[in-house]
């Protein structure tokens, strides 16, 4: 599971700086920031998770796969790639969870 938690640190950190990063042009050409926001909300909550998954919470699996299905509409690539990682870990070390 710490492997899961620590895949979820990087899709958060990912996510929050790529909602920045979208929205911050955004929001100075007038545009409407609700994407950015939501890529920053997502990564918030992979963070969240990611640090209850390492307390083996079982809402925090189900958390994180909710995260990590979410995080694919999120702009950087790679959080594909680690949200299909985190989602196989959880379920496979789903009875690791209490």
């Amino acid at each position: 599971m710490n492997i899961a938690s620590t895949l979820l640190w990087i899709i958060g950190i990912l996510n929050l700086l790529g909602g920045v990063a979208i929205g911050i042009p955004q929001i100075a050409q007038g545009k409407s920031a609700v994407f950015p926001f939501y890529v920053i909300i997502i990564g918030l909550a992979a963070c969240v998770f990611g640090y209850l998954l390492r307390k083996k919470l079982r809402y925090a699996g189900a958390g994180a796969i909710v995260v990590s299905l979410l995080s694919f509409l999120s702009p950087p690539l790679i959080g594909l790639i680690i949200g299909i990682s985190v989602i196989i870990l959880v379920v496979t070390k789903w009875k690791e969870l209490t």
